[in-house]
């Protein structure tokens, strides 16, 4: 398979900020933050302030704009603040999808992607209008902030032509290790070329597959990066044109580190990670840990990683999808299935999974919601081959938003409560 590259389609504009009809609306009277309307050369500006109400919750309505279900639509306004102690939980926008005769259908939140040099933020997302949809209101919200002023400006729905999705093919990997490298590194190759049967975009290996198994001292069993085995893996990953990730023990001067390694189609180390959360035998081995969660980019898309004992610790995964990331592979040697799982749903991301034990399921793949895809079947030695749709978005009904469809990948980011926790961590 080969990457197709995102280009920005046609675009008619059907709504702009001037021609928006806003209303604004507050859920009571008491709550409501104070608003005006601000006309300038520049064009039309609204405006919330949170009134000294610590509980303030306010929100200005566009008019219905009427659109086509299934279109294609790219949605977004740019907003800036002051005196708004926790941004991220006290400002968002919603494009909110009803039916010819009002019914809510389907909500969601856009996206932050920009900040420029005025402070002024953009929030924009390209979205497929729901079956059934015919009507699309834009909600501008500022909430919980008594001290706090936001202002927008630049709100449009331009239509646009669908881009085509982008699916990555993942085979993941099983086999169990002995405590022999030369026989293990065999192993590794055969693996390898059974997954290059299914024209892979990434092969996923177990996790310390070459070395973790041996029964030899630590500093006999690490290498440098780049170094023997990797250069003998990226004569693969040139091989089979597909990135290759794996794990091993790397020295880098007195210390030795559990990294994960991606070479890319050309056999070019892409990006490493090295493992954050050392259970504590491995600790006491003399393993140093890591201290930085990574996202790599690649041709198709946006990839983190966990190694093994990564997976009990729910912020990492988190941390992984707040960065961006849009799969999460997990190299391992233990069978977390509840954890991987939930990781996937906690985040609605795809993960993949490599281990080596723990019977069935042990590599396996999982959808955004929970739900398991498809697994090695073979005990003894094998490969599972699958397409995956980054751009696929599942929704859940009444998750969230009311009675109508939430999606757990954008809700579950934007309505966090960092401002209660985050000392704790």
């Amino acid at each position: 398979m080969h990457r197709i590259r995102r280009e920005l389609a046609p675009m008619r504009t059907i709504m702009s900020m001037e021609d928006g009809e806003w209303q604004f609306w507050a859920p009571r009277e008491e709550v409501s933050p104070s608003y005006a309307r601000i006309a300038l050369d520049e064009g039309l500006q609204l405006e919330m302030s949170g009134a000294g109400k610590k509980g303030c919750y306010g929100s200005w309505h566009s008019r219905n704009i009427h659109i086509r279900e299934k279109q294609n639509y790219a949605i977004q306004a740019e907003y800036q603040v002051s005196d708004v102690l926790h941004e991220h939980v006290s400002v968002y926008m919603i494009a909110t999808w009803m039916d010819d005769e009002g019914t809510l259908l389907q909500r969601d939140y856009l996206e932050l992607v920009e900040k420029n040099d005025e402070a002024w933020r953009t929030l924009q997302r390209t979205l497929d209008a729901p079956s059934r949809a015919a009507q699309l209101r834009l909600e501008l919200t500022f909430r919980w902030s008594a001290d706090g002023t936001v202002m927008w400006r630049n709100a449009q729905v331009q239509a646009c032509e669908a881009t085509t999705p982008r699916a990555v093919r993942v085979v993941t990997t099983y086999a169990k290790p002995t405590e022999d490298m030369d026989t293990n590194l065999k192993l590794m190759l055969d693996l390898l070329h059974m997954a290059g049967r299914h024209h892979p975009d990434i092969i996923v290996l177990t996790e310390t597959f070459y070395e973790g198994f041996v029964q030899l001292p630590l500093v006999q069993r690490c290498q440098p990066i780049p170094g023997p085995l990797t250069e003998i893996l990226s004569e693969q990953a040139r091989a089979l044109s597909s990135y290759i990730l794996f794990t091993m023990y790397e020295r880098d001067e007195g210390h030795i580190y559990n990294t994960a390694v991606l070479l890319d189609r050309e056999g070019k180390i892409a990006g490493k990670y090295r493992k954050i959360h050392l259970p504590l035998y491995e600790a006491e081995m003399g393993v140093m840990p890591g201290n930085a969660h990574v996202v790599i980019d690649t041709d198709f898309g946006r990839m983190g990683i966990l190694i093994c004992h990564d997976q009990e610790f729910p912020e990492s995964a988190r941390v992984l999808a707040l960065q961006g990331a849009e799969v999460i592979f997990i190299p391992t040697i233990g069978n977390g299935l509840l954890q991987t799982r939930a990781r996937a749903r906690d985040n609605g991301l795809h993960v993949v999974v490599a281990g080596c034990g723990g019977g069935a399921n042990a590599s396996r793949v999982i959808a955004p919601n929970g739900e398991l895809i498809g697994y090695v079947q073979d005990q003894e030695m094998g490969v599972f081959a699958v397409d995956l749709n980054l751009d696929q978005r599942l929704y859940k009904y009444w998750l969230s938003v009311g009675p109508g469809n939430g999606e757990a990948r954008s809700l579950f980011r934007k309505e966090r409560r960092p401002d209660a926790y985050a000392d704790l961590i």
